[in-house]
């Protein structure tokens, strides 16, 4: 049964005609997570229905509305890309033994490593579970596993590159269109997979483009961010990522440009609070900032273009004004 106190993410409130859609995905999340343990199900109801932007199966929902569809499959399979993305996140938060996500105690931070081990296990399953009730052919299944060997392997790459200090900016987009990007082109060819009628090719190829490059830009402003405001903002620690060894684009950047910066950083999990700001100076001072900026700006055109070959559409108008919200909120 749906809760309906539960709020929507702010973001929303400019797009009135999906909600309801949103809301439904909400209902089958909190009807299909029947995990055997009520501390764990609760748990897991509270992450994914509270704080969250929803993004991803907003993305599942408006592609799959450009053409006639297949509502109650479009539904499940938008909660399912919520609920693979929500179990990447535990699995994050196990690994970097973090104890807030969303401004709320991670679930590893409430119930020890080993249950979130668990719940996040859970949540894969659950979200195989519905994908064999509302896929309906061999090559969408196939793609879905394919787009989580993707996802998997970027965190796998993020990992081997822990205080790379000569990773280069080619790896590091290679890691975050496994890791980031290839969630946002599943949300997409399961949305695809939904149509009652044939989708073209072409339109199938621009929306894989508009998902890839809309993710990789996404991923690249979400690195900035660090280096832009506070915890209390992000929900995270600020610069943690720097002192665990995960390097971004705009840190990669500033480490070509400043020896200073590379000696800092040498200094590894050791590194100061002091330490950590004077780097995220030299990352602004050296002009590392802007150049990641731009980056992020060169996905966003080709996310933009992609989306404008599309037929004109109401999910068309909805995405270009969602993408303009989150691509334009820095650069």
């Amino acid at each position: 049964m749906q809760d309906n106190s539960i709020q929507l993410n702010a973001i929303w409130n400019d797009f009135p005609s999906i909600q309801s859609d949103l809301a439904e995905v909400i209902t089958v999340i909190q009807t299909d997570l029947q995990a055997k343990n009520d501390d764990v199900q609760a748990a897991l109801i509270e992450m994914m229905t509270t704080g969250g932007k929803l993004l991803r199966p907003a993305l599942t929902i408006l592609i799959g509305q450009m053409a006639p569809n297949n509502h109650d499959d479009l539904i499940h399979l938008a909660a399912s890309v919520e609920m693979l993305h929500s179990a990447t996140l535990i699995h994050d938060d196990i690994i970097d033994s973090s104890s807030t996500r969303r401004h709320h105690a991670s679930i590893q931070a409430q119930l020890g490593q080993d249950v979130a081990v668990y719940a996040g296990d859970y949540l894969f399953a659950t979200t195989f579970h519905i994908l064999a009730n509302h896929t309906h052919n061999m090559e969408t299944a196939r793609k879905a596993t394919s787009f989580l060997e993707s996802i998997l392997n970027g965190e796998l790459m993020q990992r081997s590159h822990y205080y790379k200090l000569d990773m280069s900016i080619e790896e590091y987009l290679e890691q975050i269109a496994g890791k980031t990007a290839a969630l946002f082109e599943m949300a997409a060819e399961l949305g695809l997979s939904t149509a009652t009628e044939p989708v073209d090719d072409q339109t199938k190829s621009n929306l894989y483009a508009f998902t890839f490059n809309l993710g990789m830009a996404f991923q690249i402003l979400d690195d900035l961010l660090d280096y832009q405001n506070d915890s209390a903002t992000l929900g995270k620690p600020t610069l943690n990522d720097m002192r665990e060894g995960v390097y971004s684009a705009p840190l990669l950047y500033a480490i070509h440009q400043s020896d200073r910066v590379h000696d800092l950083l040498q200094i590894g999990d050791a590194i100061t609070d002091a330490q950590s700001i004077e780097i995220a100076e030299l990352v602004h001072s050296t002009g590392a900032f802007d150049q990641a900026s731009e980056l992020a700006l060169t996905y966003t055109d080709q996310a933009l273009d992609a989306l404008d070959t599309l037929p004109d559409s109401d999910s068309k108008d909805i995405l270009i004004d969602l993408s303009d919200q989150l691509l334009h909120r820095m650069v």
